[in-house]
């Protein structure tokens, strides 16, 4: 499965970049333009975009 890359929140260079089969949830924050995402192997990223719009971008690949 392919790689979507994210912008990191309060970093504007920093990206992560994972596929949706390394996702374990994603955690929307309060004011919905950020989620956390936890991934299977422990790591946490907090990303730009909702959870509808982490899994769009997965799917398009």
């Amino acid at each position: 499965m392919s790689k979507g890359i994210f912008k990191v929140k309060d970093e504007d260079s920093l990206t992560v970049e994972f596929s949706g089969d390394e996702i374990d949830e994603i955690v929307p924050d309060a004011d919905m333009r950020f989620s956390l995402v936890i991934l299977r192997n422990g790591e946490k990223h907090f990303v730009e975009g909702t959870e509808q719009e982490i899994r769009d971008a997965l799917s398009d690949l």
